[in-house]
């Protein structure tokens, strides 16, 4: 097999500049649905609700609208609507911004029971609800992308054809919880992303919301598509003073060929959803992977000192599970925050200090809503613990107890506990592991609202944290790439993309996989290198904004001999140099130049376009 990287100096093909006409179309959608000249009855607004089995487009036109317009800054616009009823003091607000530097608009929806008594029923929230129309007959095309489900063929591209009377849905569902109902896993079956093109455009639009999640494309005629799409399973009342919020929205228009649609969206994520830890963009990250319960800690130090002995660049020592006292079990091990006596007797500090002496940075692996009876929180607050769960098709045996984001009281106990550790251990990157679980409902008429609750409490968690560390990455491992949705892209990494990757040897062509289906979406996140297998083609498969080295998954007595001595340090050496020469280029623009395989015998090839340094990069590989 062979890998060809080639790098270009000529003058770009393409370059990744929105079009007046895109702009056009944006601006058009954000005067119809926020704009000044509309009122209550005229607003296209884009999503939608039932409240007492009556629809919001018969609800909000006799409402009370006010609208409030700023702009924080020259790239935004922000709206805020407000539709009241005086007779309930029920209130609906739409927080939304119009982006002035990219095609793009993006919107929050809250509910507010503002009266004294219960509401009725609040059902069928779609976050989006919108009509696209063409001028003439013909069907829409929806281009998504898998989820992960630990398999080879993660994140895999497709497309569907909408007839102008057919229909077809989208959806999360992963594991159930204990309530029967999915978990909080967004991208399991598909990411929450799509792409509907039609003449030549097209509306790339993605939801942010880190549970279970719908979309659906219903056929209008000959030259019309519905939309909807929101957050799965909502059907309660709102007591008095209670607000929820929906999924958020984010919508880009694009016109002419589909790879420049997805390119604008690309550069729109990178600048106003990723992570700045520090303030600044994230640059890449090369990681050194390694388990906490292989090694001791002073093999754990011998590691570190290597890569500088042997003059190996290396940015990240990565410590993953394995680092706490195992003895209970796996569930009891995730569940605590204490570093094993036996493995490391005076704690982890002294494998970050020795990380950021040799100017790494220090990643732990963390489950922070596991619980366990006895041991970590729980033996300090058993009152927290939620009711067992267990799911043998996933995890044989093992049952599962989880604490509660939508508990204010918790979640603020949780903050403060973790930010604690993140100091004391001196953690750069925070990765997170781990399912979602939140309490059952309390009865028919409050079906989602712990899941609302859950999920507004989760972002909160992330952003105290990110708060008292603002040099703090997150990498969202979230059971190998299943949390991935808007919410979580602009607040963490995805340095792993997938857990069939867990063994540390596995065939390179999945990684070949995962990039072509992830980078049209998800600009940031990490290639993984078989160590076990290391060579320059599966090397240069990995290459991505970051890139994770994964070993052998087994246990080490000896470094030299069963680690070191079986690699070709000079060729490491020169991959790892040369990765660091091309990576910057895996941050423009991406153009597929085959089609999706992960046939054996099928060539696969992308190129990467910097307009703004007028230099690419080509991949090509043989299988």
């Amino acid at each position: 097999m062979l890998a060809l990287t080639l790098i270009s100096t000529l003058a770009p093909v393409y370059a990744v500049t929105p079009t007046t006409q895109e702009f056009v179309e944006s601006r058009r959608f954000a005067a119809a649905c926020f704009g000044e000249g509309t009122d209550a009855k005229t607003a296209e607004v884009p999503f939608s609700f039932i409240l007492g089995g009556k629809s919001s487009r018969e609800l909000l036109a006799g409402w009370t609208l006010t609208r409030d317009v700023s702009q924080p800054d020259q790239a935004r616009t922000k709206y805020t609507l407000t539709w009241t009823d005086a007779n309930s003091g029920f209130e609906v607000r739409c927080l939304a911004v119009q982006y002035h530097d990219f095609p793009a608009l993006e919107w929050t929806v809250y509910f507010k029971n503002g009266g004294r008594a219960d509401t009725p029923i609040l059902e069928d929230v779609h976050a989006l609800d919108t009509r696209l129309t063409r001028s003439e007959a013909g069907d829409f095309v929806v281009h998504h992308a898998k989820g992960s489900e630990a398999s080879h063929s993660d994140y895999a591209p497709a497309s569907d054809t909408v007839p102008s009377s057919g229909n077809f849905a989208l959806y999360s569902h992963g594991w159930p919880t204990s309530t029967g109902s999915p978990s909080g896993s967004p991208s399991v079956e598909a990411l929450p992303m799509f792409n509907v093109e039609w003449d030549q455009q097209g509306v790339i639009a993605a939801m942010g919301w880190t549970g279970p999640w719908t979309a659906s494309f219903q056929g209008e005629g000959t030259n019309g598509l519905t939309v909807r799409a929101g957050m799965d399973r909502a059907h309660l009342v709102l007591h008095p003073g209670e607000q929820i919020r929906s999924p958020r929205v984010l919508v880009l228009f694009w016109k002419g060929d589909r790879p420049h649609g997805h390119n604008v969206w690309r550069q729109l994520i990178l600048a106003h959803y990723s992570p700045r830890p520090g303030g600044k963009p994230f640059g890449g990250l090369i990681c050194d992977a390694n388990w906490g319960s292989w090694m001791t800690a002073d093999r754990h130090m011998a590691e570190i000192k290597w890569w500088g002995d042997h003059d190996l660049p290396m940015e990240c020592y990565w410590m993953d599970a394995g680092w706490t006292d195992m003895s209970k079990g796996w569930v009891a091990h995730q569940s605590q925050q204490v570093p094993s006596k036996a493995l490391f007797p005076h704690g982890v500090r002294p494998i970050s200090d020795a990380a950021h002496r040799r100017g790494m940075k220090f990643l732990l692996w963390f489950v922070p809503e596991s619980v366990h009876p006895g041991v970590g929180i729980a033996a300090e607050h058993p009152e927290w613990l939620l009711k067992p769960f267990s799911y043998p098709a996933a995890f044989g045996e093992m049952v599962f107890y989880g604490l509660d984001h939508g508990d204010p009281q918790v979640n603020r106990f949780m903050i403060d506990y973790f930010s604690k550790i993140i100091a004391d251990y001196g953690v750069d990157v925070f990765r997170q592991d781990g399912l979602s679980l939140w309490p059952e409902d309390t009865g028919p008429d409050r079906s989602g609202i712990n899941q609302i609750r859950y999920t507004e409490g989760f972002y909160a968690f992330w952003d105290g944290l990110l708060k008292s560390h603002p040099n703090l990455l997150i990498d969202n491992c979230g059971c190998g790439g299943r949390k991935l949705d808007l919410e979580t892209i602009r607040r963490s990494v995805v340095l792993w993309r997938s857990d069939s990757q867990a063994s540390g040897d596995f065939d390179p062509i999945s990684t070949q996989g995962f990039n072509q289906g992830l980078f049209p979406w998800i600009p940031l996140s990490g290639g993984a290198v078989p160590m076990a297998r290391l060579s320059p083609y599966s090397f240069r498969s990995a290459y991505c904004p970051a890139m994770v080295l994964c070993w052998p998954m087994t246990g080490i007595s000896d470094l030299e001999n069963e680690r070191w001595s079986q690699l070709d340090v000079d060729l490491l050496r020169r991959l790892l140099k040369e990765y660091l020469e091309v990576r910057p280029y895996v941050f423009g623009d991406y153009y597929a130049l085959t089609p999706y395989s992960l046939d054996q015998k099928a060539w696969i090839a992308w190129q990467f376009d910097r307009p703004d340094l007028g230099e690419g990069m080509v991949q090509a590989f043989r299988r």
